[in-house]
């Protein structure tokens, strides 16, 4: 058996920020409240939509309810992608990984493959798991396991932004990389980098690539 790469989404494979924040803030609108500004809701995000809705809601003054998450779900799921792109260098370092891939999302699997299809990189991956693929998700390890069990590896890495992306690791028995140029913190990974050419070394030098 092989060791598999691993990799978020939002944050670490693209940036979403614009098209999540916007979304949200047609849901806050549609039920009747003012919009929340793109740097707020971005804090928000990481933990799955319901959390992002609830937390959004509720900072809008409001209670939250699963009319909401309901609204918010069948406006983003229709557009996943207005505005989202890939990070710079990001689809470049996809081609040249020779482990097996796969995507360990909080975002629901549905919008994650439609984004993920838009994006022009849903065939790179071998599985996806969304955050309502399984009754659990990260930092939970299960979403891990099972894209290690899918992709009939043993091992690997886990790339993301997050502290539910380090810990999911951390309990699967993983290493992660936490890359510091998406939407949360990934402090307390096994090795940070700062861009996709840093990235690129490191998964050179963990044997990862078909390419040196």
């Amino acid at each position: 058996m092989t060791a598999a790469v691993l990799w978020d989404l939002d944050g670490t494979l693209a940036d979403t920020v614009a098209d999540i924040a916007d979304t949200a803030n047609d849901m806050l609108t549609a039920a009747g409240f003012a919009p929340l500004p793109r740097a707020q809701v971005r804090g928000f995000i990481g933990d799955g939509a319901r959390s992002l809705v609830d937390r959004v809601v509720r900072a809008a003054g409001g209670e939250p309810t699963a009319a909401h998450v309901a609204r918010f779900m069948a406006a983003y799921r229709a557009r996943p992608c207005r505005t989202a792109t890939l990070y710079p260098g990001i689809a470049a370092l996809l081609a040249e990984v020779g482990a097996p891939q796969g995507v360990v999302t909080n975002k629901p699997e549905a919008v994650s493959r439609g984004l993920l299809g838009a994006l022009g990189i849903l065939e790179t991956f071998g599985v996806l798991v969304g955050g309502d693929t399984l009754p659990h998700r990260k930092p939970h390890p299960g979403p891990v396991r099972a894209a290690l069990a899918a992709l009939e590896c043993e091992g690997g890495v886990l790339v993301g932004d997050g502290p539910a992306d380090v810990g999911a690791a951390r309990a699967a028995g993983i290493r992660s990389i936490g890359v510091t140029w998406g939407i949360g913190d990934p402090a307390g990974a096994d090795h940070l980098v700062t861009d996709p050419a840093e990235l690129r070394e490191l998964l050179a030098d963990l044997g990862a690539l078909r390419y040196r």
